[in-house]
């Protein structure tokens, strides 16, 4: 393999020595100029005069679909794949795509993640927790039915499902047709004598899903409900208890509370045990990785765990390269090298990398191509 040359030549026109600004706007867009499009109606002065003054050196760049490597161009950008499409420089398969070749491929089930979770399929349970949402920003619904079909097609007796609900990628109360969609799934297993059901949920804002250690508290909710089976809301399925969280006031899917689904005793139907497998589905990493430390380090001292289950933990994909977390995942994520943090660290240009809090990890994480730490300068 030949050595990568770090040079960068010399911009045409920018002298060098001089201080460049790489400024991220988090949800900014160009689209159709209606009453719809909430930065057409509002007063944008300085944005105004930064295109309209210099109109030769303004460039409208995709940040959805197929230009930052998603399935198609149907699918809405985020911030994970925007910002490691800038870090990158060019275009690689992310997120989604990379689950659906996997599927579509049937390699997902040869490698090494699933044989891995495969061995306790035979006494254990299989838990999937993730959100449950066709958004495809975080994970999609039609991959959850096919990792649950082609698990029970290869030996899965027993899965439970720990459901995150959404209403942030997509609208509120869409829950609802999400549940009903994978209850008929379960249930049609359920007739082929796979013991297959919803055991947990909460919304995705105070359940889980937190992120770069903001609130461990988050975390602790959920894997009281997934792991221990305690919640404050015990119901007899999941669609009773959406619908009766949901009629709360002010109440919404992002911020339902934790619950449990118990049997006729009260008792949960799936916490996570002893020689249990836990796949966490989604396939972007920022609102997995707090609970992937929970579920996999051994020294783990952010809330007391109470009860530390031995399993066979894989994620969707590693969420983070550096820190290899978790250790066996069911796809493999892009191996993404020669990154422009890369560099300009290989050309000896400081740089200073700044966000809002829970957005670091996209300035720093993102653009290092899906890595932490620091690049070497040799």
């Amino acid at each position: 393999m030949a050595t990568a040359n770090w040079t960068l030549p010399d911009h045409p026109t920018l002298p060098k020595g001089k201080t460049v600004a790489v400024v991220v706007l988090d949800g900014w867009g160009e689209a159709s100029p209606d009453q719809y499009n909430c930065i057409h109606v509002a007063q944008t002065p300085v944005m105004d005069s930064l295109k309209n003054g210099a109109p030769e050196k303004w460039r409208l760049v995709k940040a959805h679909g197929t230009a930052v490597g998603l399935p198609s161009d149907d699918d809405m950008g985020n911030s994970e794949v925007g910002h490691n499409a800038l870090g990158a420089g060019r275009i690689f398969a992310q997120g989604a795509k990379l689950v659906d070749a996997a599927l579509a491929s049937g390699k997902i089930w040869e490698d090494e993640g699933f044989n891995y979770i495969k061995e306790s399929f035979d006494k254990g349970t299989l838990h999937l927790i993730g959100l449950l949402s066709d958004g495809g920003v975080h994970s999609r619904l039609d991959q959850v039915q096919l990792i649950v079909k082609g698990a029970s097609e290869r030996g899965a007796k027993r899965i439970r499902l720990h459901i995150l609900t959404d209403g942030r990628d997509v609208l509120d109360g869409s829950s609802v047709g999400f549940i009903e969609t994978i209850e008929k799934d379960l249930a049609q297993l359920r007739e082929q004598g796979v013991d297959a059901r919803i055991a947990s949920g909460g919304g995705r804002m105070y359940v889980t899903m937190d992120r770069y250690e903001n609130d461990w508290s988050v975390v602790k909710r959920g894997w009281d409900a997934q792991v221990l089976g305690e919640a404050p809301h015990k119901f007899q399925n999941a669609l009773e208890a959406v619908k009766t969280l949901r009629a709360e006031p002010k109440a919404n899917d992002q911020y339902l509370p934790p619950f449990v689904i118990v049997d006729e005793s009260g008792k949960s139907v799936g916490p996570i045990v002893d020689g249990d497998a836990v796949v966490t589905f989604n396939f972007r990493a920022d609102r997995m990785v707090m609970l992937a430390k929970a579920l996999e380090f051994p020294d783990f001292d952010k809330f007391d765990r109470v009860r530390v289950p031995k399993i066979k933990y894989a994620g969707m994909l590693q969420y983070d390269g550096e820190l290899k977390l978790p250790s066996k995942y069911l796809v493999s994520p892009p191996l993404i090298e020669r990154t422009s943090g890369e560099y300009l660290v290989k050309n000896g240009v400081r740089t200073f990398a700044c966000s809002e809090t829970v957005k670091f990890g996209h300035v720093t994480f993102f653009w290092n191509g899906n890595r932490s730490g620091y690049f070497d300068e040799t």
